[in-house]
């Protein structure tokens, strides 16, 4: 008893088999860096945005509760 598979048109671009070489450790290491910094910039952009806006909220309320 044979199975048989039916044959499958596959398209020219997926049966290449040229592939890329993996990056090394240097170039994983600068894509690793990059990501930090851009972490690291839109958390102080947020920062910069909430930080003001919480000092404020906690003055009201100081200012509601000790001041009068």
């Amino acid at each position: 008893m044979t199975v048989q598979l039916p044959s499958v048109a596959v398209p020219e671009a997926l049966r290449g088999t040229a592939r890329e070489p993996a990056p090394g450790f240097d170039e994983r290491w600068a894509a690793w860096q990059a990501r930090g910094v851009a972490h690291d910039r839109a958390l102080r952009r947020k920062l910069g945005i909430a930080a003001p806006v919480v000092l404020m909220v906690a003055a009201v309320i100081v200012y509601a509760l000790i001041g009068r």
